[in-house]
């Protein structure tokens, strides 16, 4: 029960923050209307919008259509009749877009995939090489490795996302594409005249490399550092003196062990990458949940923009409650 009133409080709060910043955008009919248009038109767009009304008043309708319990319409039988309203619980609505007059929950999903699938893989590909590479790290600490590793995690931390999706974008699909084959943009999907559409697996690499090479530095930090403390533990000396090999130790008390700050760390990189794919996706042109958010930006969509920050949220805390359970497992002393 305490877990959901946090996460509830979280989504209000993040929904609270996105109206207040928008609410101080000056007169976004004007700016949909073209600065053009006649008073009449821009009056029209606001009383369409509600943009007409006071700042409170939005706001409590916004966070209303948002209840899961509220008034419902509800179809009649009769031939000619209107439908009624009555109290129950019913879906709750984001509302719908200022551009496209599409519901604002379609317009997302139909982005989630592209997001969900690029932030899946590059986590994937941080985990593959984040473990391995940490955990090597600390099993031959001041070797040639681990200074590498050290070095480049550092750098994989402090490079800017902007910079290194222009780095590999020019690597990868500029100076070396005779030899990669790699296009600089495209969406996941394509659309093939002849057999239709199809997933573009190659258009995934080179944002997927972008998106995942910082978390890769963090989690090889931090399986390092963890393994390094494991690794320190009187149990592993008790264990080597009893004549356990290294694959023994690694593998029955170094892994798992370390693998509780690994985990938390991950969960927080994977719903951050929901976020933070934004310009990733805007420079490699993969369709998915940023690129429509930085599309709505620009269109001053504000309705698409705070669903969307509220959708991601939302993925945030469920990110969150499967970590605990998680952690729990692996952890029983978290229980």
């Amino acid at each position: 029960m305490r877990g959901l009133l946090r996460a509830l409080l979280v989504l209000w709060g993040a929904f609270t923050l996105v109206f207040v910043i928008f609410s101080t955008v000056p007169d976004p009919a004007r700016q949909l209307a073209g600065q053009q248009a006649s008073e009449q038109t821009v009056a029209a767009i606001r009383a369409k919008h509600g943009l007409d009304q006071s700042v409170t008043t939005r706001y409590v309708r916004a966070l209303a259509a948002l209840s899961p319990i509220g008034m419902r319409r509800e179809a009649t039988t009769q031939i000619g009749g209107e439908s009624a309203t009555s109290w129950g619980l019913r879906a709750p609505s984001l509302g719908t877009s200022w551009v496209s007059e599409r519901p604002v929950v379609d317009v997302l999903l139909e982005a989630l995939p592209g997001t969900a699938i690029l932030a899946a893989v590059s986590m994937v590909l941080a985990l593959l090489l984040g473990l391995p590479t940490g955990l090597l790290a600390a099993i031959r600490p001041g070797s040639w490795w681990d200074r590498v590793v050290v070095g480049g995690s550092v750098l994989g931390m402090s490079a800017p996302s902007f910079f290194v999706a222009l780095a590999v974008g020019y690597v990868g699909a500029v100076r070396c594409y005779d030899w990669t084959g790699l296009p600089l943009t495209g969406s996941w999907i394509e659309v093939d005249w002849q057999n239709g559409p199809r997933i573009a697996w190659a258009n995934l690499i080179l944002p997927a490399i972008t998106l995942g090479m910082r978390p890769w530095a963090v989690l090889a930090q931090l399986m390092r550092g963890a393994a390094t403390d494991v690794l320190e533990q009187p149990h592993i000396k008790t264990a080597r003196a009893f004549g356990a090999t290294n694959r023994e130790i690694v593998y029955r008390h170094v892994l798992r062990n370390a693998l509780n700050p690994v985990l938390t760390s991950a969960s927080g990189w994977m719903a951050s990458m929901l976020a933070g794919a934004v310009f990733v996706e805007f420079v490699f042109g993969w369709r998915g949940l940023g690129y429509t958010l930085f599309d709505a930006l620009e269109q001053n969509d504000l309705p698409i923009v705070m669903g969307g920050v509220l959708f991601i949220s939302a993925m945030f805390v469920m990110i969150q409650a499967f970590t605990d359970g998680a952690y729990r497992w692996l952890d029983p002393r978290a229980r």
